[in-house]
Formats: C-alpha cells, sequence, structure tokens
C-alpha cells in the first residue's frame, strides 16, 4: 500500500513522453516513476553489496606464491587442515 506522496516537476517535453508510455502500457505515470525509481536505485544498492563482497574476498585470497612452489609441502599441508 502506498503510504507516501511526493510532487515532481517535469518539462513539457518528458511529461508527453511519460503520458504516451503510460497510455501504451496501460498504467499510470505515477506507476512509471515509482518503477524506474525503485529499478535505479535498488539495484545501485544491489551493486554496492555485490562490489563489497568481492572486495572482501580478494582481500582474504591468499596472495601469489613467488619462486617455484614446493608442491608435496602444499599437498602436506592441506593433508592437515581435514
Amino acid at each position: 500500500m502506498l503510504t507516501k506522496r511526493t510532487n515532481i516537476l517535469f518539462e513539457e517535453k518528458t511529461w508527453k513522453e511519460l503520458t504516451k508510455l503510460a497510455s501504451k502500457k496501460k498504467t499510470s505515470v505515477g506507476e512509471l516513476v515509482r518503477d524506474a525509481v525503485e529499478e535505479k536505485y535498488t539495484r545501485e544498492n544491489m551493486l554496492d553489496k555485490r562490489r563489497l563482497a568481492a572486495e572482501a574476498i580478494l582481500l582474504h585470497r591468499p596472495k601469489p606464491v613467488k619462486g617455484k612452489i614446493n608442491y608435496k609441502a602444499l599437498i602436506n599441508a592441506g593433508r592437515k587442515v581435514y
């Protein structure tokens, strides 16, 4: 249920485009605006969360080993973990 109200001023050209689109989609201009706001800002929030998660993963990911790798020691170390 909608509980908050706002007042938005559009230029005439934008208003005409919105009313045409609303008529074409058989919906209201308000519904178009609500959908656009939800898509824009909910999506941005989701992308921010994904970016932060990716940064956290990269922060804790082991750094590449320089030089020659002792595979036998690496395998034995892995066996000790489990």
